[in-house]
């Protein structure tokens, strides 16, 4: 996308006119946050986000091309967030912990991430299905991506010889898969179930797959 036109205008109340434009797509992207999130993609137009937002359907196309542009840009906003958390976990574990500890701990920030705003993951994993060949492409890299940092700690874990020493990419994509579709059903039911018992049920599908390469 090119790059969002600058006013050649006095600033406003002190702030600069790429202050100002940073602020409305700022304000675009909670407004689509709270519609898609709330209301789904396939229901929103330009016209309910903006409202949302309180700013005319001008300030929008001056950030984005059109609604898919809006709900990439919030997805991958929301994608940095999750991965930065779930990285962390990761890099900052406790003394002496081990894998099982550490997976544990980045999976259950993604659950702090998600349940404690319900719109996340509704556009992450609901919404953003089936948008576009360009959407799916994203969301096969953000799985791989994810993926990829299990299997970096398994790697990690192998070379101190807790794990047995075999290719574990595949198998990090599937649990990946399968934890995404536990929160896919968390956000799509009544969500009776609690943050502990979804963080079980998830344990339950990657320990024993874990457990098993114990050296």
């Amino acid at each position: 996308m090119s790059e969002p036109r600058v006013e050649l205008v006095r600033p406003w109340r002190g702030m600069p006119p790429r202050e100002r434009q940073e602020a409305r797509r700022r304000r675009l992207l909670q407004a689509g946050l709270e519609v898609f999130g709330t209301e789904g993609f396939r229901a929103a137009t330009v016209g309910r986000v903006c409202r949302e937002a309180g700013l005319t359907n001008r300030y929008f196309y001056e950030h984005f091309a059109d609604r898919e542009a809006a709900l990439r840009a919030v997805y991958d906003d929301l994608v940095e967030d999750a991965f930065h958390r779930l990285s962390t976990a990761v890099s900052d574990p406790p003394p002496a912990s081990c894998l099982e500890d550490r997976v544990m701990a980045a999976l259950d920030a993604y659950l702090d991430f998600c349940l404690s705003d319900p719109r996340r993951p509704r556009v992450i994993s609901v919404e953003s299905v089936g948008v576009s060949a360009d959407m799916e492409e994203r969301r096969r890299s953000v799985c791989h991506r994810i993926a990829e940092l299990f299997a970096r700690e398994y790697r990690r874990s192998a070379r101190e010889g807790t794990v047995v020493d075999l290719p574990f990419d595949k198998q990090a994509l599937a649990l990946v898969g399968a934890a995404n579709e536990l929160v896919i059903d968390w956000v799509l039911s009544d969500r009776s179930r609690t943050r502990e018992e979804l963080s079980r049920d998830i344990a339950g599908v990657f320990m024993p797959v874990i457990g098993s390469r114990r050296s």
